[in-house]
């Protein structure tokens, strides 16, 4: 089956071209990296006749992937959506929801995916291509002689790991941290940036440069502005996990009606 894989965010306008053009591809996820994937093809569809596109997500609804569109407070992640959702109701990128992989079997040089749905049934849909874009893990082998305290499920350092557990925290919640979180046993020794956040998939860039700010001080002896920590986060375009304030208004969803009071925010604004 690996020859029919690809891992998330091939050069599909680029060096890559010819293993999609004129085929059809299946992308699974529902992150920016499918989003981005699912863009270029789209692209590459409009200028190659034949070329065909279908995303899968496990959700029922892909409203978390659209995110807030123009009410983002990160317009290019706004806008990312916006321009996927726009294929998507033209037709030209084919959404399969509550999906699950049952079976891939080899069929005349492509492969046929058993898609399993949240109600029990299936269906099977061939395709040439399936870009895997479901989620990675930091390799941290380059330091594998070193003392590290990674948390076993994120990857990320123990102290780090529960402020940003993607099932507490999603768009904007992540509190300031900086070297504090950072360290290891090993004297010196921190991963900055995303591989910081091990497979957490909610890291922004801002929280890198605040997390490099705060360990470069700590290795020039400043100690007190390297836990001086400060991060101002975004909060409207996708969900965080606090609840509605006592204006009744979600910090990016809005309004909260009489239906979607009674749900968690996360279900209200991500659909999840």
């Amino acid at each position: 089956m690996a020859a029919f894989l690809e891992h998330a965010l091939p050069d599909v306008l680029g060096a890559d071209r010819d293993w999609f053009a004129g085929r059809h591809t299946l992308v699974v996820g529902a992150g920016h990296s499918a989003a981005n994937t699912l863009l270029s093809l789209a692209e590459l569809a409009a200028a190659e006749l034949d070329t065909e596109v279908t995303w899968a997500i496990r959700s029922a609804s892909p409203a978390r992937t659209y995110g807030g569109g123009d009410a983002d407070a990160l317009p290019a992640r706004g806008a990312l959506g916006s321009r996927l959702r726009e294929h998507v109701d033209a037709g030209r990128i084919r959404l399969l929801t509550g999906f699950s992989v049952h079976a891939l079997t080899p069929a005349d040089g492509r492969v046929a995916v058993v898609v399993r749905h949240a109600d029990g049934g299936e269906e099977s849909v061939v395709v040439d291509r399936i870009v895997a874009a479901t989620g990675f893990r930091p390799d941290h082998s380059i330091a594998a002689e070193l003392r590290l305290d990674l948390d076993p499920v994120l990857g990320a350092t123990r102290a780090l790991a529960p402020l940003i557990d993607p099932n507490e925290h999603s768009c904007g919640t992540v509190p300031p941290h900086g070297v504090g979180d950072l360290a290891h046993p090993e004297a010196g020794y921190y991963a900055v940036g995303m591989k910081s956040y091990g497979c957490a998939p909610t890291f922004l860039m801002a929280t890198g440069y605040e997390q490099v700010r705060s360990v470069v001080a700590a290795l020039a002896g400043d100690w007190d502005t390297a836990r001086d920590v400060q991060l101002d986060l975004p909060e409207t375009g996708v969900c965080n996990s606090n609840p509605a304030d006592s204006t009744g208004t979600d910090s990016c969803c809005g309004p909260v009606s009489a239906e979607t009071a009674g749900k968690s925010l996360a279900t209200r604004c991500c659909g999840s």
